[in-house]
Parts: structure tokens; C-alpha cells; sequence
């Protein structure tokens, strides 16, 4: 007996489905090598020295971002596989794939549940030590013109992300206060302005926007 119209749409949906998880298996898979292979195509040598310093328990965020690489390989290796035994058990009516598959995708949606709930209840704690770890090594930064690999990689951050301190320049003007930048007048680096770039960081100067008396300097 043939399949119905309804049967074949379904089919159609699940082959189509796990083409797009087969895709997304392969990107996580290469972003998880690539920064395997090379994290400082992402962040850059200046900046990945900051993240080797900073860091709560005896794990550095470098540490983090290496471990996250190697989740990223091993879930995507792990999607392309879901994906190949959902697409090839409905595109061959294989029931016993079929089966597995839908096993899997139950498993993965009660894990999903729980690494949610965990999250949510860690994630200000999480949150709070990271940032205190952060202005700890703040206070080492030198200011834009510094030479010294903590300053660079700090002025690299603002410059680059488009951020400016650890919690932003409303509450960051007071953490400079305790690094051992702080100039005269001056409430946050040149590096948080707007204007400043990856070449200008270093000599360029605003005084209304280091003074925070204009509304020209990165808000995060």
C-alpha cells in the first residue's frame, strides 16, 4: 500500500528537518576545530593573554573556551549522526531507525529541560564570579597608551567588542578608579569612546568623552 499525501508530507518534513540539523552539525563542528586548532582567530594573542589570567577556582576563561571548543566538536559530531538516522530512516522507511531516533530526540529534549533549570539557577552566581574575577584583573590595567600585555588586551576588548570596563562605563568609571590608569579629570580610557579605533586607541584623546559629559562613549 502506497503512503498518503499526509505520509509523504511528513516524510518530506523530517528529511528537510534533519537536512537543516545536518548543516548546523557541520558548523558546529567546524567552529569547535577551528578553535581547537587556533582559538586566537577569534579573540586574537593580545586578548587570549588576558583570558589566560582571568579566571575563578583555578579555571581560566581560556580554559572555558577550550573546553567549549571540544563540546562543539563532540555536539556536532553527535547532530550529524541524530540527523543522518532521522533523514535515512524516514527517506527508507527504516523503522528501526526511526526508533532510535526518536528515542534520541526525547533524551535530548529532557537533557535540554535540565541544562535549562540548572542554568537558571546558576547563572547569576556564575555571573557575579566571573565579573568579580574580571575587575580583579582590571586593576592592573596601565591605560591606552600602556605597553604592557593586560593593558593592550584590555584596550583590544573595549576597541574590538565595543564595550567598555566590566559592567559599563556608568558603573566602569568607578572601577578605573582602582586600576592604575586613572588620569586626572578623566572617568573612563580613550579606548571607550566611540570614535576610537584598533589604530587610534593608543594617541587618540576626547575630553568630553573621557569625562563622560557627552553621550559619545560605548554604553555596555
Amino acid at each position: 500500500m502506497g503512503l498518503t499525501c499526509g505520509g509523504k508530507l511528513s516524510i518530506f518534513f523530517l528529511v528537510s528537518l534533519n537536512g537543516l540539523f545536518l548543516l548546523f552539525g557541520i558548523g558546529l563542528l567546524v567552529i569547535g576545530i577551528i578553535m581547537r586548532v587556533n582559538a586566537m582567530v577569534f579573540v586574537g594573542p593580545e586578548v587570549m593573554k588576558l583570558l589566560n589570567i582571568v579566571g575563578f577556582n583555578g579555571v581560566t576563561l581560556a580554559t572555558v573556551a577550550s573546553s567549549l571548543s571540544i563540546f562543539s566538536i563532540c555536539l556536532g559530531c553527535f547532530i550529524i549522526v541524530e540527523a543522518g538516522l532521522g533523514a535515512f530512516g524516514a527517506c527508507c522507511k527504516v523503522r528501526c531507525m526511526l526508533v532510535v531516533y526518536a528515542v534520541i530526540v526525547g533524551i535530548l529534549l529532557l537533557a535540554e529541560i535540565a541544562v535549562v533549570i540548572l542554568w537558571a539557577s546558576m547563572r547569576d552566581k556564575v555571573d557575579g564570579v566571573a565579573k568579580a574575577a574580571m575587575i580583579n584583573v582590571l586593576k592592573m590595567y596601565a591605560g591606552p597608551s600602556a605597553t604592557d600585555e593586560i593593558s593592550v588586551a584590555w584596550n583590544l576588548l573595549f576597541v574590538g567588542m565595543e564595550c567598555c570596563g566590566v559592567v559599563g562605563p556608568l558603573v566602569s568609571h568607578v572601577e578605573f578608579e582602582n586600576t592604575k590608569w586613572i588620569s586626572g579629570s578623566s572617568s573612563i580610557p580613550y579606548s571607550c569612546c566611540i570614535e576610537a579605533t584598533m589604530s587610534n586607541y593608543a594617541t587618540g584623546t576626547n575630553i568630553q568623552c573621557e569625562e563622560m559629559s557627552a553621550n559619545i562613549y560605548r554604553k555596555t
